[in-house]
């Protein structure tokens, strides 16, 4: 699959942000940048823009699964959060254009990391397509810490260290 992408301009109701931008592939929403120059966050998008033509990423587990693991390479410590409307999305990063960085250098660091969010999330195989070892290792590899709790995924659904999934609901 192409991890071709495009970074589109936001009219999203609602962000608080005084820019806001939308990263999609084939008209689907997967991330959202929101803040001002000289920071923004990068997050998962959890809806469809407003004018219908961009909907989100409906696939929220390989979606949620593939900004963890990006965050994780990139040292980010990424968190689970919670929107206006309480729909929980992965904050990933922070993104700064440093003093003295270039536009160019900026923008050529942003699209390596979004390329590798599209890498990560082609690789992925559906959860439910997946054995209890494999989710095992999942776990393994997405845990913060040693206190053997519960990661959360998407929609509400948990994985256990055993690689059993929990559906808490949302």
């Amino acid at each position: 699959m192409s991890n071709s992408f495009s970074i589109l301009a936001s009219q999203k109701i609602g962000l608080e942000s005084k820019e806001s931008y939308v990263v999609v592939r084939r008209q689907t929403a997967f991330l959202r940048i929101l803040g001002e120059e000289p920071k923004w966050e990068l997050m998962t998008a959890t809806a469809d823009e407003d004018h219908g033509r961009i909907l989100v990423c409906t696939d929220r587990m390989r979606l949620v699964e593939a900004a963890l693991r990006l965050g994780l390479e990139l040292n980010t410590r990424p968190t689970v959060k919670s929107d206006w409307k309480s729909r929980e999305y992965v904050s990933i990063a922070e993104i700064i254009l440093g003093a003295s960085e270039s536009e160019e250098d900026f923008h050529k660091e942003n699209d390596r990391v979004f390329r590798r969010f599209f890498e990560i999330f082609d690789s992925l195989p559906k959860l439910s397509e997946r054995t209890t070892a494999e989710r095992e290792n999942l776990y393994e590899e997405l845990a913060i810490g040693d206190d053997g709790g519960e990661v959360y995924l998407s929609d509400g659904v948990w994985l256990s260290k055993d690689g059993s999934l929990n559906d808490r609901g949302r």
